[in-house]
């Protein structure tokens, strides 16, 4: 039996996708010091195993500390790509698109129901495998909206459009997230107003409600202090429910951020908002 890392310990739960996403995280900013105190069983340098089994496919992801800068040709990814690759998994993007994405990113296919991902960044070095059971079907067709993002993947809007609207956001690109989000008709005729962003997903146990919209300074917008929550705790309270984490440790997520909304509240209904740069964000988690 291995040895659990300090985030099995404290959490009293296996490590899932949020775990995967986050170490990615960790690895994309070189926080080496908090990727080994979280993952490492000893909070010591080394090889950390992530695995996560999902219904059509099994991922193993490996995170090892390298004895010399890493320059091999092997590494062809990065560890945003391989992010975004586990968030298009989780929301069921048909294998096609999949496949689209990581060959217009460079990485070579040998096997289309075997991928294989490394990247490096710095002497840390990852290695992805993901096995998609060959009897999968390609995706289950559901209607979609006039976006430019359903249009061009053929999907409608999700958890991975979320995390995607807010890395935007951050970077105030919302003229970017206005051309992709809007539907066609609103963004080639419809009033600056009536341009905005919204949708409804499931994440986990949860209908996710977001909103989204450019807002002016000349126009006032506040936001409930007790739901002004950043960008980045909107991420990890996304990633908590998609991988359906006990209300507990979504409460003390945002607890621990100033945001004070009890197991309770969590476990029905709550909001998130922000206004980040012109943006004005929303979020609504509704259970059930």
């Amino acid at each position: 039996m291995r040895a659990k890392c300090l985030v099995e310990e404290m959490e009293g739960r296996e490590l899932d996708s949020y775990d995967l996403i986050t170490a990615l995280g960790l690895v994309r900013e070189s926080d080496w010091k908090e990727l080994w105190r979280r993952y490492s069983p000893g909070g010591a340098p080394g090889k950390i195993n992530l695995p996560l089994s999902l219904e059509n496919h099994y991922v193993e992801m490996t995170i090892e500390s390298l004895t010399s800068l890493a320059v091999s040709h092997k590494y062809q990814a990065t560890p945003h790509l391989m992010q975004a690759l586990i968030r298009r998994i989780l929301c069921g993007h048909r294998h096609g698109l999949v496949l689209d994405k990581l060959r217009n990113n460079g990485v070579p296919i040998e096997d289309e129901n075997q991928l294989n991902l490394s990247c490096s960044v710095g002497t840390v070095g990852v290695d992805m495998v993901v096995n998609r059971h060959p009897n999968t079907p390609e995706y289950r067709f559901h209607k979609f909206g006039t976006t430019r993002v359903e249009q061009e993947e053929q999907r409608r809007l999700d958890h991975f459009d979320v995390v995607s609207i807010l890395y935007l956001a951050q970077q105030n690109l919302t003229d970017r997230i206005l051309h992709r989000y809007v539907p066609q008709e609103i963004l080639n005729e419809g009033a600056e107003g009536e341009k905005v962003v919204r949708f409804a997903s499931q994440a986990g146990d949860y209908q996710l409600d977001f909103f989204f919209q450019r807002i002016h300074n000349d126009l006032p917008r506040g936001v409930p202090p007790r739901g002004n929550a950043a960008s980045s705790t909107m991420h990890q309270v996304v990633r908590r429910i998609f991988a359906r984490h006990d209300p507990a440790l979504t409460a003390k997520e945002l607890t621990d951020k100033g945001i004070i909304i009890g197991k309770e509240e969590v476990s029905r209904e709550f909001d998130l908002a922000r206004i980040l740069n012109d943006n004005y964000i929303e979020v609504r988690f509704t259970k059930g």
